[in-house]
């Protein structure tokens, strides 16, 4: 931690994420309540929560155009202040209620969501050329472990700020200014984030670098590795919703009223997800990616085979503690190892491929399973889950 805390690059990226992270939680969750207020409020909100899902899709795309740029910190300022003009121009739309401007909004925040995707392909090779390879998963944790809690502040944030003053136009502007203030914060670390220059010694294609660089990270069959981050994804996504559902048909035996129940077990998640990203570091750092996988599928089947047998509130609670802790680990230890072995060429393309399969996994899991467990049973929605962890835990045992 303190050597990452004398890197001037890394503590600019970090804190530029930050608020980044701040401004797109805030405005996310305000334009899901500005959204209910319109007539055909359910309509509103889907089309709402399908923008804020589908930028994800796009991640091969904004990575293959990040590691296409040579000035890749120019691009990385340049992008927040082009975000900042799109919630300067969306604060003055956001004031009349009509279905045509809401449409236009949607499409604005979507827009300054596909150029995150970008803004977080081309922080990548960035930290693969300033951060040294053995604080890389320490660095990607952190990172990730501030993001999830700037993600829980800005959501608050913009609850407390619309109900103190219902003003949709002062959310707009502040989300500008916590995008601007990222653009700056880029550039007073303007220098520290000069890449070296490259030699480019072009041997094999885009797709082998991608296969090589894949299978050599973390010694898996690339199918096999992308086929677990899909089957387990898919369970993740699904959880929540899954777990709402059940407690919905416990409600008269749970210890706490329904809202503080689910507040308690989604605090559980987020202690453990944090705890996850930060603790990076002597035992952590060498758990490897298949240990971390094969760890939290044991966990989730614990899930549900308590869910099946004995729905007990506190083992699912504790259950998603460990959860929450191992998805905290998986992600930085799968992108520090991709980033070891990576031509700095094709590391935003590795994130995007990664980012777009979780997106793709999400209609499995938060759509599928959920309407399996309300069209047939609670419990077939559970076995399908677990035979889905089932095949991810397959994957793993997949050598190259």
């Amino acid at each position: 931690m303190k050597n990452l805390g004398r890197n001037r690059a890394f503590v600019t990226l970090t804190v530029a994420d930050l608020f980044e992270t701040i401004g797109t939680s805030l405005f996310n969750i305000i334009l899901l309540t500005y959204a209910r207020t319109f007539a055909q409020a359910n309509l509103m909100v889907s089309l709402v929560s399908v923008a804020t899902v589908l930028p994800g899709i796009f991640g091969m795309l904004t990575g293959r155009l990040a590691d296409s740029q040579t000035n890749k910190r120019g691009w990385l300022a340049g992008l927040k202040f082009v975000q900042a003009a799109l919630y300067l121009v969306l604060a003055q739309l956001i004031t009349e209620k009509q279905v045509g401007l809401l449409l236009i909004i949607i499409v604005i925040n979507l827009c300054s969501d596909v150029l995150g995707m970008l803004s977080g392909s081309l922080r990548m090779p960035l930290l693969q050329a300033k951060v040294a390879s053995e604080l890389q998963e320490e660095a990607l944790g952190i990172n990730q472990g501030i993001g999830v809690l700037m993600q829980t502040m800005g959501q608050a944030l913009g609850v407390s700020l619309l109900a103190a003053t219902g003003d949709y136009r002062l959310a707009g502007y502040l989300n500008a200014i916590t995008f601007l203030i990222a653009g700056l914060v880029l550039l007073s670390g303007y220098e520290t984030l000069k890449l070296p220059s490259a030699t480019v010694t072009v041997t094999s294609t885009f797709r082998q670098l991608l296969r090589q660089a894949m299978e050599a990270g973390v010694h898996m069959n690339v199918l096999a590795l992308l086929g677990s981050v899909l089957f387990l994804n898919a369970v993740g996504a699904s959880v929540d919703a899954l777990l709402n559902l059940y407690l919905i048909h416990r409600a008269t035996q749970l210890p706490f009223s329904f809202g503080v129940a689910i507040l308690v077990m989604n605090t559980a998640d987020v202690f453990g997800s944090v705890a996850g990203n930060l603790l990076h570091t002597g035992y952590f750092q060498r758990w490897t990616f298949r240990g971390v996988m094969l760890t939290t599928v044991v966990a989730f089947e614990g899930l549900f085979i308590n869910l099946l047998f004995w729905q007990n509130y506190w083992v699912v609670v504790t259950i998603m503690m460990i959860g929450g802790f191992c998805m905290g680990q998986a992600n930085p230890k799968l992108m520090a190892s991709l980033l070891k072995v990576a031509d700095q060429s094709i590391v935003g393309s590795l994130g995007g491929i990664i980012n777009s399969l979780a997106t793709i996994s999400i209609p499995i899991g938060s759509v599928g399973l959920v309407l399996l467990d309300n069209i047939v049973s609670p419990e077939a929605a559970y076995l399908t889950a677990m035979g889905l962890l089932l095949a991810c835990g397959g994957c793993l045992f997949i050598r190259r």
